[in-house]
């Protein structure tokens, strides 16, 4: 079943700081997103503490404005509690929607807070409709689409997704899938997960292999632009249209906001000044709609003097100065309690005081209660209009007509009330430690698989375009409703012995043809709980993330998988670093993902940072990219700390090894030996 279709859509415009939240207010937003200063995916903003963003999701209650609050990092079984605790708060606080990006976290929201509405974090990485049906049974109502789909894809996705979906309409450009980026970490221990991420894909890099990219900074995006497509966006089943922007200043927020809500209420596509306004507040080299077009050329761009000097000339954020008009009806009667009710389109509120006494002097009338009534300054509202029932001859005192007001307003923007139930997470245990422990492997191509590999590994890997009878199936990563479509028809056709599955629906579409499911690192498991969701969708053993220490390892409690060799993926990219586009496009292709794969072959080439370091980047067949760690992660020597982890499983990558590298590694792992040089490798610790 569709979702029914929201038109216009909801503007979503963000707020890294209580000034930017008002500029949003101000700009016109119908919803604002924001996060505390704890487990945020932009732990650089400003952000709220807890007393702040109580305040917050109150003022976005008296405006009308729905409160979006991002609990979207990654999290240890240790900081369960303090997240939950978080939840809590936000919770009772009235928050409309938590967007999530880790699955634990989802299922204990959904257990004991029910009434929260959750959203699915573009750090999921859900990008088809089958997700989205998977998202659905976990709880969500929402999901956030990635900023690589293009028109087509959205439109395929909103009109068979069972969820509301949200789409990024304006700001930076993450170069790496959503989600599926470990560079910061890799580079310099800043979890992209965890809110860190540094941003070394905005440094200079060299890329040589297949094509020579000639890009200093071969990485970096411009921003994102779709004002010029606002009347294909409202047309295309979108329920949210999302501004990035939490660690952009309140100017930025109020007059990007401003612009998209003249867009929308006009029903009307940019112009050409309009797009220039928008770039003085800022721009990298201007802006770019390539996903959204499917035109992936000139997609490059970094923030230059000229673009810095316009945003120091663009307007400032003038203050909140909207207000709220309600309509106010006081009743003083006699022998019965006074009343005053406040109203705005459908609802009311109404709260009673003392019962009115007999006037000894001047009795009350309409205009003294009507100015006492309307004292709203230094609050949110305006008093639209005034009525009053008033019996002749009544006395009632200034003070209670400003007691009644107080309540009323107090009432009007009291959050919500919801029932919850405590929150009681597992005691520790120590970990089980499984009978036999497994080995598998995943390889690019049949050509790289020694004999040595057959005998060494219970399970390998290979991707669909290389799949044979012999082995498992490697799904492919990203995988929106074209390309999900053919996986399941190749699933169908081909039934392997096993999967290793990347998304929720690839996982839920093994399980329904009775094949075991391996969830791989691309699930992002950090915790207990997310590895008992994972488990739950299907999945018969999840990779721990490689990110997280041993302890932490050791800690989940499920059937788990940790890397023990190989290169570590560390981007995946639909736009063509290696081809620029699509200028040195071997294969004249269009520079970025295709759902329809003709390319039979790998472009291979590899990026250089400032250091002299080389990391890996794979052309994939459907045009996509992959970067690999500079070196590999390899604990051969280091078994035995393996293992006390509990794991069931160890797996091996093997993307660009040789046929005799393979076989020198077997060799190493079976024979426990060091590494050639520490500083070749990469340890779990």
């Amino acid at each position: 079943m569709t979702q029914a279709r929201k038109f216009p859509p909801e503007l979503l415009a963000p707020a890294g700081s209580p000034e930017a939240l008002a500029a949003a207010i101000e700009g016109g937003a119908d919803a604002v997103y924001f996060g505390s200063v704890k487990f945020s995916a932009r732990m650089r903003a400003k952000n709220f503490d807890q007393n702040e963003i109580a305040d917050a999701i109150a003022l976005c209650r008296a405006y009308g404005v729905r409160s979006y609050i991002t609990v979207n990092t990654r999290v240890r079984d240790t900081e369960m509690a303090e997240v939950m605790d978080t939840i809590s708060h936000l919770y009772t606080a009235g928050a409309d929607a938590l967007i999530v990006a880790d699955l634990g976290v989802a299922s204990l929201v959904r257990k004991h807070f029910p009434q929260m509405e959750l959203h699915a974090s573009t750090q999921l990485s859900g990008c088809s409709s089958a997700d989205a049906a998977q998202l659905a049974r976990l709880g969500f109502t929402r999901m956030v689409c990635p900023r690589e789909l293009s028109l087509r894809q959205i439109s395929l996705l909103c009109f068979h997704s069972p969820l509301e979906i949200e789409m990024f309409i304006h700001g930076a450009h993450c170069v790496s899938y959503s989600g599926q980026c470990m560079l910061s970490y890799a580079m310099g221990g800043r979890s992209g997960n965890r809110g860190e991420c540094a941003q070394p894909c905005r440094l200079p890099y060299k890329i040589c292999g297949t094509a020579d990219n000639p890009a200093e900074y071969p990485l970096s995006l411009k921003d994102m632009c779709l004002a010029s497509h606002m009347r294909e966006i409202m047309l295309s089943g979108v329920t949210s249209l999302k501004i990035e922007g939490r660690q952009k200043s309140a100017d930025y927020v109020y007059g990007v906001t401003k612009m998209y809500r003249a867009l929308l209420d006009e029903r009307r596509d940019a112009t050409g000044d309009d797009i220039a306004s928008l770039a003085a507040l800022f721009s990298r080299d201007g802006f770019s709609d390539g996903y959204f077009s499917e035109k992936y050329r000139s997609m490059l761009g970094i923030r230059r003097e000229n673009d810095a000097a316009m945003t120091r000339q663009a307007p400032s954020f003038p203050g909140l100065t909207k207000k709220v008009p309600l309509h106010a009806a006081l009743a003083v009667k006699e022998g019965a309690p006074a009343s005053l009710t406040v109203s705005a389109g459908e609802r009311a509120v109404t709260v009673t005081g003392p019962v009115p006494d007999a006037a000894r002097t001047a009795a009350l009338d309409e205009a003294s209660a009507k100015k006492n009534i309307g004292k709203l300054g230094g609050t949110p509202y305006a008093l639209a209009s005034f009525t009053a029932d008033i019996d002749d001859g009544l006395f009632f005192t200034p003070a209670a007509l400003n007691d009644l007001r107080r309540r009323a307003l107090a009432e009007w923007n009291a959050p919500p009330v919801r029932t919850a139930t405590p929150v009681v997470l597992p005691e520790k245990t120590p970990p089980v430690m499984p009978a036999k422990v497994r080995y598998t492997a995943q390889f690019l191509t049949a050509d790289q698989i020694p004999a040595e590999a057959e005998e060494f590994f219970e399970e390998i890997y290979l991707p669909p375009e290389c799949y044979a009878r012999d082995y498992s199936l490697d799904m492919v990563p990203y995988a929106p409703d074209i390309t999900t479509t053919q996986l399941a028809a190749t699933l169908s056709v081909t039934s392997p012995k096993s999967v290793l599955a990347h998304t929720p629906s690839q996982i839920a579409m093994a399980k329904e043809l009775g094949i075991p499911v391996f969830a791989s690192m691309r699930m992002n498991v950090w915790n207990t709980p997310c590895a008992e969701a994972v488990c739950a969708m299907g999945a018969d053993t999840v990779t721990i993330t490689p990110e997280i220490p041993l302890g932490a390892v050791r800690a989940i409690r499920a059937n788990k998988a940790v890397i023990a060799y190989g290169r570590l993926p560390l981007m995946l990219m639909m736009r063509c670093a290696i081809s620029d586009g699509g200028e040195h496009c071997r294969t004249r292709g269009n520079g970025g993902f295709t759902d329809f794969i003709e390319k039979n072959f790998i472009c291979r080439s590899a990026l250089t940072d400032r250091t002299g370091a080389s990391f890996p980047l794979l052309g994939m067949y459907d045009c996509s990219n992959v970067l690999y760690n500079s070196v590999p992660l390899y604990m051969a020597d280091r078994m035995d700390t393996l293992l006390s982890c509990g794991v069931s499983t160890l797996h091996f990558i093997f993307f660009v090894e040789t046929k005799a590298e393979v076989k020198q590694v077997i060799h190493a792992y079976k024979n426990g030996l060091p590494p050639e040089g520490p500083s070749a490798v990469r340890r779990l610790k």
